[in-house]
């Protein structure tokens, strides 16, 4: 394989057009045997209060139906579905259980926890404060209530404020949704006179979503309809719209 890249162009051309023939043969079961469990495993450290369920897939007959008289059962408001389609690409698909409201992201560039460098791990107990920058937009707001309405509501008051020490953040730039977590990590001064220093450390994990539509999902039939999508252009992304903006 390495020969042959090293030839020319054109030789170049052929064997990714070969490889990406290769891809669409796969199954797609075969596909999220690879990557599903580590995308589940990271979006479970993701969202609190979130259990597994494995789903059937999404062409088979009653299946989200099902899925969704489960999570009913289990008192669950949301889903967030794991998915690699038939080209190989990572998704996910964020459904509310009380509106039926879908929004359906590519991940791209995701980084586990494990691969963060210094990575820090914040109490469990302590659910983090989400921060939602740059939804301005009709569309990011309505992104950034189907995403908060996934984590627990934080307490606002002069006597009981939440805890920002664990930070969850969501930033939407060019059609793409940026998250990072961090923890603010306080150690005592030497001297009694002296502040606290604090020092951010990343929890992980990180990734992008780039967003590709909403649907109206029917909580009685798992029917699916279509409600809009972003236009041709939204997904001619250059590489420079994949780099993390600075928090």
């Amino acid at each position: 394989m390495e020969e042959m890249m090293k030839t020319t162009k054109a030789g170049e051309e052929l064997v990714q057009a070969k490889m990406r023939r290769e891809i669409t043969k796969l199954d797609d079961e075969e596909q999220f045997r690879e990557r599903g469990p580590l995308i589940v495993k990271e979006m479970l450290s993701v969202f609190p209060n979130s259990t597994y369920i494995k789903w059937k897939r999404r062409w088979i007959p009653n299946s989200l139906k099902d899925l969704i008289r489960i999570a009913k059962e289990r008192e669950c408001t949301s889903l967030v579905l794991v998915d690699t389609n038939h080209l190989g690409h990572d998704e996910i698909c964020i459904v509310s259980l009380l509106n039926g409201a879908a929004a359906y992201f590519r991940i791209f560039n995701l980084i586990p926890r494990e691969d963060i460098p210094d990575q820090a791990t914040p109490p469990t107990r302590l659910d983090p404060y989400v921060r939602m920058a740059r939804f301005a937009s009709q569309a990011g707001l309505g992104l950034s209530r189907l995403i908060q309405s996934l984590f627990p509501k934080a307490t606002h008051s002069r006597t009981n404020k939440p805890c920002q020490k664990n930070r969850a953040f969501f930033q939407y730039q060019d059609g793409f949704v940026f998250y990072r977590h961090h923890w603010l990590h306080s150690e005592k001064a030497a001297l009694s006179e002296e502040r606290p220093k604090h020092t951010r450390k990343e929890v992980g994990p990180r990734f992008q979503l780039l967003f590709k539509g909403v649907k109206k999902v029917s909580l009685d039939t798992g029917s699916l309809k279509l409600i809009c999508m972003p236009p041709a252009s939204h997904y001619d992304y250059p590489e420079r719209q994949l780099m993390m903006p600075p928090l």
